[in-house]
This record gives structure tokens, sequence and C-alpha cells, in this order.
């Protein structure tokens, strides 16, 4: 196939799916090292999309510095001594523009993340949860049974257990789109603390990655 013939089908291609309403979101790539440097003052991206980090050398990451719902960096990469990582929250971002640094090199590595007016952000992960343990004996040997329903896809949840202020189970899991099951086991002193009880009033709080947390209560007899 001749260039020319090959140009023209890829814009028709692209008019195409211009035409049928589909997004095109435009995001440059974040780009540090070999020196404690970005290689720009400031970035540009459209929104709903993640930006990639690309590092020539050293050890570097892209950090917001304001924090998100889940109390984390708002963006955040991996720290990498080469090569590319996603930067992970910059789909949820909604126009405006957004400071970030390396926090291995805090003092010498900033930069600004300019979210554009384009495209739309990704809807933030969140779930609903509730509690389907009653028997306090059952919850000692097997663990609280939690019920969630989650808005899509959400990797490296983290469950917490607590009788009071005192955590008295954790578990980390994958959360499928829609509703599923997952059993917070006590640990040791859990168990102790629950066994010592004729009843009790327990919470369990759900960690969102880039979400806001979840929680739900419910007594145990």
């Amino acid at each position: 196939m001749g260039r020319r013939v090959w140009l023209a089908l890829a814009a028709v291609a692209v008019a195409a799916m211009l035409g049928a309403g589909v997004a095109l979101a435009a995001s440059e790539e974040i780009v540090a090292g070999p020196t404690e440097a970005f290689s720009k003052s400031t970035y540009t991206t459209d929104q709903g999309a993640v930006v990639q980090f690309r590092n020539l050398g050293g050890s570097h990451n892209v950090t917001a510095r304001q924090n998100g719902p889940d109390g984390k960096a708002l963006f955040r990469s991996a720290t990498i001594s080469g090569g590319t990582d996603p930067v992970d929250g910059t789909q949820y971002l909604s126009s405006g523009d957004y400071a970030f640094f390396c926090t291995v090199h805090p003092s010498t590595m900033s930069g600004t993340l300019l979210v554009t007016g384009a495209g739309a952000p990704v809807p933030r992960p969140q779930a609903a949860l509730s509690l389907k343990s009653k028997s306090l004996a059952k919850a000692i040997k097997k663990g609280i049974l939690v019920s969630i329903e989650a808005s899509t896809k959400i990797d490296g949840v983290t469950l917490t257990a607590k009788l009071g202020k005192a955590t008295i189970g954790k578990a980390t899991v994958s959360l499928a789109a829609g509703a599923q099951a997952d059993l917070v086991k006590l640990s040791k002193a859990g168990k102790s603390k629950l066994r010592a009880r004729d009843t009790a009033k327990v919470t369990v709080t759900a960690e969102i990655p880039f979400g806001s947390p979840a929680s739900a209560k419910a007594k145990l007899s």
C-alpha cells in the first residue's frame, strides 16, 4: 500500500471516530532524568487520560502535592529507576492546574500538570458496604462477612475491622464491578477482645484507592 493511500485511510478513520463522538484524550508524557530535574515545568493532558511518566535515569517519581479523597496523593506514579510508569489518578482530574514533585528529590524536582477542558474525567471508584455477620461466635471462628457493591473494578482495597478504636482484623482485596462478599479474618488479639464480650459493635471500613472510604457497622451477639 502506497504512503498516500495509507495516509488517506488514516484520515478517514480519524474523521469517522470524531463523527461518531469518540473522544481522543491527548496527554503529554512527563519526563525526568538523567539529572535531578523534570524536562519541563509544565505538562498538558486532557481530562480522562492516564499520564505516562518516563524516567531517563536516576530514581524518580511523580507525586501530586494535593491529597485526594483517599487521603493519599491525588495522583502518583511508582518510584522507578528507568523506563515508563503510569501516573495513576490523572484520569479522575477535572480541568485545572495541579502541582507535582518527586518525593526523592523534592527540592529540585517540581512541576505543574495542566488539565485541559477537552475530554471528561473518569468517575472515581466507589463502594458501598454492609455487614452480614450477626453472630459473635461465628465472627470469632470464621471472620466478619462483608457485602460490597463496587462501581467498577478496584484493586488494592483494604478492609479494616475495628472494635471502638482498636483494630481487630484487616484484609486486602480486589473488587469486580457489582456485588461480592469478603471475609475479614480477625487477629489473635481481635479474637481475644471479642471473647471477653457478650455483644460487640464492630465497624468495617474500606479504603478505596483514589476514592472516598466506605464503612458499615453491625452489632454482634
